[in-house]
Order: C-alpha cells, then sequence, then structure tokens
C-alpha cells in the first residue's frame, strides 16, 4: 500500500513538471511567433516562406570576393 501510495506521489510530481514544462515550451512558441511576425512587418516578407530558399554554400569553398 506505501509502495502504491509512493508511486502516485511520483507521477503526479513528474506530472506537475511536465506540465510546467509544456507551459514554459508554448510560452516561448509564442513568444517566438511575435517575434516573427514583428519582422515580417519590419522587413515586409515572410520569414517563413523565405528560409531556407538560398542555396548554402559548400563547406570549404568560399563565395567569390570573400
Amino acid at each position: 500500500m506505501k509502495g502504491e501510495t509512493d508511486g502516485i506521489k511520483r507521477l503526479r510530481e513528474e506530472n506537475c513538471r511536465l506540465k510546467e514544462a509544456l507551459a514554459d515550451a508554448t510560452l516561448v512558441r509564442n513568444a517566438l511567433e511575435s517575434l516573427m511576425e514583428v519582422a515580417n512587418e519590419h522587413y515586409q516578407t515572410d520569414f517563413k516562406k523565405n528560409f531556407g530558399s538560398q542555396r548554402p554554400v559548400a563547406a570549404g569553398k568560399r563565395r567569390e570576393g570573400a
């Protein structure tokens, strides 16, 4: 009985920690989305659409004029 009660207590504590972590992650995501909206308005672009659209420079190669 005591072991069962301890297990339930541990699960409740873990549940609480997970809920806090989820709340933190949600807050960070919302803050980043707001930042993207402000940046999109400021630079008059859509970073989500344009992100990664440029071809990366191959490792070890230099750009001309660099």
